[in-house]
């Protein structure tokens, strides 16, 4: 056992040192020696730190492991050790009335929302893996999902953030109250980092009290009427707490989900269904639950690539006309008042590689982009096609941030 090993366990106890070939997941390269660590305490995974620091260590970071992959992330041959929040668990303040929240980074997402259902408030993102997704993964990642329509996205729910530097230092940034914005905006840093500029131990959140009704209502038709629909909805102010383009092989459709009270859910159902009225579209109601958790799990599913885009809004139809002239089956859930989304597509189509390629350039001639999140290891299309300036920036922030590069090394766009 090397001396290291002993470091680990001498600062955790045995249990909590574990050998990654022990997990059982056989998705990634891995040194035959490659440790995965599990800290209970912000002190415990403090001093795990200091101890990579001080032995120049490259640290990889993760929860649950549900999203460890993404930005086709297949290889650890590069990382001395993986340390998990996992058992970072706790849910430390809940501040009913001000309806903010402090918890550990490993809380599980379904957990929390469990733990928060009592007092009728939850936090506003519905992430994939939700039943195993923690907070800090959903932070990192920024994975949001559809109801950003009407609450913003992951890093407007942020209020409050505590993470380990590169050498074991802890820092905190922002609090529990909501209008607190001096300083440096850390929480925003720290969302969609993808753990490359600090470990978040902690995350104070902004929540929202749980609706009284909630209702789905799809409209179909043809791809023209589909985006006229979009279109209104934005223009007209439909209050909804999402509204997806939602693509297969099949057709398109706009999916609205409203909720509040019956009386409101009410209105804005109805004038979402004038809108498909005026369209020449067909509206069904659909069950409301299982629609986006079916939605979610067919996009997360492991035998697919799995892109996030975004263009302009304007632009969401014409991707998924083009998306239908291609032979294989694909699933894509698009925002409609932000222009971003996911794309699942098989990764067994032919030429899977070519029409990535192909939905790239569209993206980006859009103004837009296209990152692959999710792909089998025999893909070797760069993940994340950033073509913009901000490169010397990204990485300035990194070395301030991470001057030995310990830290999910080559884990962001530009090798960062």
């Amino acid at each position: 056992m090397s001396p290291v090993v002993n470091k680990f366990e001498s600062l955790l106890g045995p249990d909590q040192v574990m050998s990654w070939s022990n997990l059982g997941d056989h998705r990634f390269e891995t040194n035959n020696d490659l440790r995965i660590v599990f800290p209970e305490s912000i002190e415990q995974l403090s001093a795990v730190v200091r101890t990579c620091y001080e032995q120049r260590l490259r640290i990889v970071t993760c929860g649950q492991r549900t999203k460890l992959h993404w930005g086709c992330h297949h290889k650890l041959n590069n990382a001395d050790v993986v340390i998990s929040t996992a058992k970072l668990n706790r849910l430390v303040d809940h501040w009913v009335d001000d309806f903010t929240m402090r918890g550990e980074a490993g809380i599980a997402f379904a957990d929390l929302q469990a733990k928060l259902q009592p007092q009728n408030q939850f936090w506003p993102v519905d992430p994939l893996y939700a039943d195993q997704a923690t907070l800090g993964g959903i932070v990192a990642t920024a994975d949001g999902g559809s109801l950003r329509q009407r609450y913003g996205s992951v890093r407007d729910t942020v209020i409050g953030v505590q993470f380990v530097r590169y050498d074991g230092e802890v820092v905190k940034a922002g609090g529990r109250v909501v209008k607190n914005v001096a300083g440096y905006d850390l929480m925003k840093l720290m969302t969609g980092a993808y753990g490359t500029l600090g470990i978040l131990s902690q995350l104070t959140l902004r929540l929202y009290p749980m609706a009284v009704q909630s209702q789905t209502v799809v409209l179909s038709g043809p791809a023209e009427a589909i985006a006229e629909a979009a279109l209104q909805t934005r223009l007209q102010g439909i209050t909804s707490s999402a509204m997806d383009l939602i693509g297969t092989d099949n057709g398109v459709r706009l999916a609205g989900r409203f909720q509040g009270i019956p009386a409101g859910v009410e209105e804005q159902v109805e004038r979402f269904e004038t809108i498909a009225k005026t369209a020449g579209l067909t509206s069904k109601p659909a069950e409301d639950s299982s629609f986006w958790s079916s939605l979610a799990l067919q996009l997360g599913s492991p035998t697919k690539v799995l892109c996030k885009i975004g263009v302009l809004p304007t632009h969401l139809v014409p991707l998924l006309q083009l998306l239908e002239t291609f032979p294989s089956s694909w699933l894509a859930r698009l925002h409609n008042a932000s222009g971003l989304g996911l794309i699942a597509l098989s990764a067994d189509a032919h030429d899977v590689a070519g029409t990535l390629e192909t939905l790239r350039s569209h993206c980006t001639a859009h103004k837009g982009y296209l990152t692959i999140l999710q792909a089998p290891p025999s893909l070797t299309i760069e993940p994340w096609g950033y073509t913009g300036n901000a490169t010397d920036m990204m990485k300035a922030i990194k070395q301030q941030f991470d001057p030995h590069g310990i830290l999910n090394p080559g884990r962001f766009v530009g090798g960062i």
